[in-house]
């Protein structure tokens, strides 16, 4: 997947798919690494959770360029398709990044603006807890989730997801 192309254009600034890329690895420390999952089934939850958190390395690291990492990252893409999508689903990468990442990422950052960053900060941190050395599952993710909003998630999760 990584080629020597990330390294040949790399530029030494942040505006480069290097450094995202970096975050995103980074990111799976917690997010696979930390925190299991089924990366078969549900790759969303840690392909969508790293991939939002390169927002988050933008955001408090260079936060003039957090617009930039959401145009170039995800906006550029257009991506369509279903969170919760399988590796099964597809045989091409775009339809799989662009619905899995990608998408994965914009229902993130969705989720915060509707219940708010403290809600947001506080769930992602309980959940981060509650399956440390453990397999997360979607049903999990939700569930921990209603601990943290009273929000009706209805339309944002029929924007995003096939099966909830």
């Amino acid at each position: 997947f990584l080629s020597h192309a990330f390294y040949d254009y790399f530029t030494g600034t942040p505006e480069n798919n290097l450094v995202i890329i970096a975050a995103h690895e980074v990111a799976h420390q917690w997010f696979y690494g930390q925190v299991g999952n089924d990366q078969a089934l549900e790759p969303w939850l840690d392909e969508a959770l790293c991939t939002y958190s390169e927002s988050l390395f933008y955001k408090h690291t260079y936060p003039d360029l957090l617009e930039w990492w959401w145009d170039n990252r995800v906006r550029f893409h257009e991506p369509t398709g279903w969170v919760d999508s399988t590796i099964y689903d597809t045989n091409d990468f775009k339809v799989y990044k662009d619905a899995v990442y990608l998408r994965g990422a914009m229902f993130l950052d969705d989720l915060r603006v509707l219940i708010g960053d403290e809600a947001f900060n506080a769930f992602l941190l309980d959940y981060l807890k509650q399956y440390t050395d453990e397999q997360a599952t979607a049903n999990g993710f939700f569930a921990l989730l209603e601990n943290h909003t009273e929000a009706d998630l209805s339309g944002l999760l029929s924007e995003y997801f096939a099966n909830r």
